[in-house]
């Protein structure tokens, strides 16, 4: 054999091991390996009305849910007029979920986020996607009234709607105040060349931002698909998901000028999608164990993608241990992006199906 030829045959085995090892990582990060196995220790309810609760806050204080929808199977030129803030009350399921006036024209809501001020004022925060293809994170103050019969109701009144370079592909918000947030980025490239290589060669691109009110800056970067976003209790700490990186990353926040240093690192074999924190700061996430099957339900919806829902233990703020608390093949509900804890139940929401669950744990 030549030199040119074995250089060309040493290239041609370094470029096939190359590729190998690439599939091989993208199959293992998509859960092509993975089995799911049922199981909840308790019942769920079909919760109908509403289609792709993708997001669910539930403010702490009164109980309400607060539910984010939006038709993803819908003609991006042709949006479902009925995407927009759904309310949702656990203790009264017989009322169904409601739509909230207040919002603009043009919305199409994905991560939301609450935050209830020292004076008692409730602010909700939505990344909202509009038809034209630019993004924005609407700010909304809430007013929830209590009705004689125990029930509430609610109404929204648009305050901000921040719109910025930054935000490239902005997934969820977390709020830190009437007007600051984080917001994440699944992707910063603007090209689909660039998206491409953050999707399947896994570069790690996507960033959260920080809006402290007047000036948004990147606040962390490095991430693969930056998705579900939230504070720990005390405001000390930020959780991010990163559904590609089937990771949370934990920072620690400095609360004046919002800068974000990296702490830990704690992984979770699914790709992860929004964070709840529970009263006693514990985390509730929810996961995608097989993206390739996301992929084929979002196109199709007879074929099942299964859910996982994640309790993850938390000492001194940093995630230490997980457990699946509800997993799903995808019969009960297709591609579950959020689980939200709260007063012994458990709200399972999804990015496509026309309903959510309403769960109660034993």
């Amino acid at each position: 054999m030549t030199r040119t030829g074995r250089i060309t045959a040493v290239a041609g085995v370094i470029l096939a091991v190359g590729l190998v090892a690439w599939g091989f990582r993208v199959a293992s990060t998509a859960g092509l390996f993975t089995e799911v196995t049922p199981g909840f220790a308790g019942t769920c309810a079909a919760v109908r009305g509403i289609i792709g609760a993708e997001d669910v806050a539930v403010d702490r204080k009164t109980g309400l849910a607060f539910l984010s929808a939006t038709d993803r199977r819908a003609p991006k030129d042709h949006p479902d007029p009925q995407d927009g803030v759904y309310i949702f009350q656990p203790g009264h399921p017989e009322l169904g979920v409601t739509k909230l006036t207040g919002t603009p024209k043009d919305f199409h809501p994905h991560g939301i986020g609450l935050w209830r001020g020292a004076d008692g004022t409730l602010t909700l925060m939505a990344v909202n996607h509009r038809s034209d293809g630019s993004s924005t994170v609407d700010v909304f103050t809430v007013k929830e009234t209590p009705n004689a019969d125990g029930t509430m109701r609610a109404s929204l009144g648009e305050t901000a709607s921040v719109q910025s370079s930054l935000l490239v592909r902005p997934n969820d918000v977390a709020p830190t105040g009437p007007n600051s947030f984080y917001v994440t980025n699944s992707h910063t490239s603007t090209t689909a060349f660039g998206r491409f290589l953050e999707t399947w060669l896994l570069v790690p691109r996507a960033d959260v931002v920080y809006y402290d009110g007047q000036i948004p800056r990147v606040a962390a970067n490095g991430l693969r698909f930056a998705n579900g976003v939230a504070l720990s209790p005390d405001g000390s700490k930020l959780y991010v998901a990163e559904s590609l990186g089937r990771d949370i990353v934990t920072y620690d926040r400095q609360p004046i000028t919002g800068a974000l240093f990296e702490k830990s690192r704690f992984a979770i074999s699914a790709g992860l999608d929004n964070i709840d924190v529970d009263a006693r700061g514990n985390l509730w996430v929810a996961g995608h164990p097989k993206l390739f099957d996301f992929l084929a339900y979002q196109g199709d919806p007879a074929k099942p993608s299964p859910s996982e829902i994640f309790r993850v233990d938390v000492a001194s703020g940093i995630p230490v241990a997980a457990r699946v608390i509800y997993a799903d093949p995808g019969q009960q509900i297709g591609a579950a992006s959020v689980g939200v804890r709260s007063d012994g139940r458990l709200l399972i929401g999804s990015v496509f199906d026309p309903k959510f669950l309403d769960c109660t744990m034993r």
